[in-house]
């Protein structure tokens, strides 16, 4: 059995779709949705406490996985690089006697979210019919915005074969491989 701990709803989605992909065995995860990255970060969260207490002596590993964000945001733990170093901090402070893992979700410039991460796979064409869209639209489209207006309602959109794909699919793989 292996936990992953993520940020949000879409978060799991995403990663059940991604299993499947893979064929990884769904049914040895045991999901955790923090409802945040600053959850997440907080050692102090009373998910912690429980996978302590109940899941330790039945896993071996577990999965963190988050938003890089942006680091323009004045929340100091945004970014790609200060998301990478909570995460390190978080991982030593547990100090569950498990391989701990982390995927932080992000767009080819190390920035953004789930959706940054899974439009950064959109080949050159569909990326520039974005961009453009975005040049002469009135109002600003984050990322989210544009995976849930023109992507979401599409089964499987994305090639999970696409490199941008590979170290996640690799650290998957590893968790289920021990």
């Amino acid at each position: 059995m292996v936990i992953i701990a993520f940020e949000g709803k879409t978060d799991r989605e995403f990663l059940n779709s991604f299993l499947s992909a893979y064929k990884l065995p769904q049914n040895e995860v045991i999901y955790f949705n923090f409802e945040g990255k600053d959850n997440i970060l907080n050692i102090s969260h009373s998910y912690y406490d429980e996978i302590e207490k109940k899941y330790i002596d039945k896993i071996d590993d577990m999965l963190i996985v988050v938003d890089a964000d942006n680091k323009s945001d004045p929340n100091p733990n945004r970014g790609y690089k200060a998301s990478k170093i909570a995460l390190l901090q978080l991982i030593d402070n547990l100090d569950f006697n498990i391989n701990i893992q982390y995927h932080i979700m992000c767009d080819e410039n190390k920035e953004g979210h789930l959706e940054s991460f899974l439009l950064s796979v959109l080949d050159d064409k569909q990326k520039e019919c974005f961009e453009n869209f975005k040049e002469c639209y009135k109002y600003e489209l984050s990322d989210k915005l544009v995976y849930n207006t023109f992507y979401k309602q599409m089964k499987h959109p994305f090639d999970f074969n696409h490199s941008n794909f590979n170290e996640l699919k690799q650290k998957l793989k590893n968790l289920f491989e021990e």
